[in-house]
């Protein structure tokens, strides 16, 4: 799916508003086709989204990550 930056920036501000605006968004282009990156920031937020984020939103396929190396500087661990 062939995306404008407007569209992009569309996408990106209704997944903010209709979904959570505690998480980063971005729409990447990759082998599965276009798709929305949700950065939950931390392990316990992902599993809270995976469940409240629909596989697709906006025809674009969706993703949660988080960063370990994240929640390890959090914890104190390195």
């Amino acid at each position: 799916m062939r995306l404008t930056e407007t569209e992009r920036k569309e996408i990106i501000l209704k997944a903010a508003l209709e979904l959570s605006p505690l998480y980063k968004y971005k729409i990447k282009n990759g082998g599965l086709g276009t798709t929305l990156v949700i950065d939950a920031e931390t392990k316990e937020k992902a599993s809270i989204a995976r469940k409240l984020i629909p596989h697709i939103f906006e025809g674009l396929r969706t993703l949660v990550i988080y960063s370990t190396s994240r929640e390890e500087k959090e914890s104190g661990q390195n």
